[in-house]
């Protein structure tokens, strides 16, 4: 017979179960976000140990990733040991990391160029703060060397000749002075053997060549190559002298600002006395105006884009940003672009009337107001105009000159229809009169003769005193237009004297009335 437990013990049994359940799931409610929240992860992307050169820059870059469920805002320090003349930054100090999302820290370190050659240590601190709750927190620390190489000075008193040989000078020349004095003594000699030696060599080479484009590049090049060897020499060879880093740092600083200015220079040299001068050289030999006009805007252009990237590259050194500085000038262009609107909007008509040609120099316009000018030059602001009838320049904003009405009187040739009006006396016979306009019209040399341009006479109206007859005569070229047309007119008046045809001229006819008789006839 099997014993069954009593009502009260299996109650008891139930409720111990229902607590140790309930506890779990409490336990498990407790620990499942805290497992579930796992700590962020960092990852150093670059090595932890690198090498550089005193006056140069290195990075070192970290991926942070957030793989819990909060977001995090990281905070980032680092510590630099015994090292003034070494600096470190990160690009941000502070960013924050929602869930599942990654960031990338650089930090940046900046070296002097008078340091000497030593081991930095650096330690980097991440601080982790949840941003659901800010009184959790937590660091993650990373430990990163950097192995620095002198730059300058670090053969200072080795007295060795050219810095690579011991001196092997006798007394009292065996001094570190002695391998000075004889180094700068050898690159004077390594300039004179290029000037005089190698230079002539080559010109010799060059002479043959059918271009004399290497004869002028070697000519610029000749004393520059002179000069930077001796003073690249010099400062090579201050290297040897034990001096204060920092004194030889300010000279070679002095140097590369020489070097940017020498350098700058021959690059004037080259553009003005090369690229410039045969420039020039092929707008004589083209047709088109336009390389005529735009060759003396690229010598301009060059006289102030060459020296104003050498000025760049010396603020550079200087430590200034040339990226903050390069966006002030594109803000002061902004300025200057909107002050300067009409200038701009004349030198883009400019090119565009050099580039459309529907005129060149040399050219006969008809402008809207009326004038007829011979174009005399088509500049980068202004088409400057000769008067025909004043003999008188004007001087047209090429805005003016793209906008308005204007034409081209010889195109698309020079031949030109000119009207001339004519007038002849009431009673005269037409048939006669258009005869005469139309024969001494073909008799002038420079009328056109053909069938497709013979003269055109028309009867054209009733004056009020005279019969109104237009000619249309074909000439042979723009300019003998006013030419031809006072010769038409006088052999007109001796064809008409002679032909007995009259000319009038303005009359009125008065009829006087008698008062007495109208009186007498009311």
């Amino acid at each position: 017979m099997v014993s069954r437990p009593k009502a009260g013990a299996r109650r008891g049994v139930a409720a111990s179960i229902l607590v140790a359940l309930i506890a779990v799931l409490v336990a498990i409610a407790l620990v499942a976000p805290a497992a579930a929240d796992s700590p962020i992860n960092v990852f150093l992307v670059d090595s932890y140990n690198k090498e550089t050169t005193a006056g140069h820059s290195v990075e070192f870059k970290w991926v942070v990733f957030n793989n819990g469920t909060t977001p995090y805002l990281v905070k980032l320090n680092r510590t630099i040991s015994s090292a003034s003349d070494v600096t470190a930054e990160f690009a941000e100090n502070y960013f924050t990391l929602q869930p599942g999302e990654s960031h990338s820290s650089v930090m940046k370190v900046t070296t002097d160029a008078a340091m000497d050659s030593r081991d930095v240590t650096f330690l980097v601190t991440l601080t982790l703060t949840r941003m659901s709750d800010p009184s959790q927190m937590e660091e993650v620390q990373e430990t990163v060397h950097l192995k620095i190489k002198a730059a300058i000075g670090a053969g200072a008193g080795q007295n060795k000749i050219f810095g690579i040989w011991d001196n092997f000078l006798p007394a009292p020349y065996d001094t570190n002075l002695g391998a000075f004095l004889f180094s700068i003594l050898g690159w004077v000699l390594i300039a004179l053997f290029l000037t005089f030696v190698v230079d002539p060599l080559v010109h010799a080479i060059t002479k043959n060549t059918n271009t004399t484009l290497d004869d002028e590049l070697l000519r610029i090049l000749r004393g520059p190559i002179f000069v930077f060897v001796i003073v690249f020499g010099t400062i090579t060879s201050v290297e040897i002298l034990n001096l204060d880093r920092d004194v030889v740092a300010n000279i070679e600083f002095i140097y590369h600002v020489a070097v940017i200015i020498l350098l700058v220079w021959v690059a004037y040299r080259v553009y003005d006395g090369i690229v410039i001068h045969y420039a020039k050289e092929y707008a004589k030999k083209t047709d088109t105006e336009m390389d005529d006009v735009v060759v003396p805007l690229m010598e301009k252009i060059g006289l102030i884009i060459i020296p104003l990237v050498g000025i760049m590259a010396i603020l550079g050194m200087l430590g200034y940003d040339l990226t903050a500085l390069l966006a002030g000038v594109g803000f002061l262009g902004i300025v200057i672009g909107f002050a300067a609107q009409s200038t701009l909007s004349n030198f883009f008509a400019g090119l565009q009337l050099l580039t459309d040609r529907t005129f060149k120099v040399g050219d006969t316009l008809q402008l809207e107001s009326g004038e007829v000018c011979e174009v005399k030059k088509i500049g980068m602001r202004a088409t400057e105009l000769l008067d025909g009838d004043t003999e008188q320049l004007v001087i047209v904003p090429n805005n003016e000159m793209v906008n308005k009405r204007i034409i081209n009187m010889v195109e698309p040739d020079k031949r030109l229809r000119v009207l001339v009006k004519i007038s002849t006396a009431y009673g005269s016979d037409v048939d006669k009169v258009s005869t005469i306009l139309k024969q001494v019209a073909l008799e002038h040399s420079n009328v056109l003769k053909n069938a497709e341009h013979q003269p055109v006479v028309r009867f054209s109206d009733f004056g009020d005193s005279s019969l109104m007859f237009k000619v249309f005569i074909y000439i042979d070229d723009v300019a003998n237009r006013h030419k031809v047309t006072s010769e038409y007119r006088k052999a007109v008046y001796e064809r008409f004297a002679a032909e007995g045809v009259e000319i009038p001229f303005p009359q009125r006819v008065v009829h006087f009335v008698d008062e007495t008789k109208r009186s007498e006839r009311n």
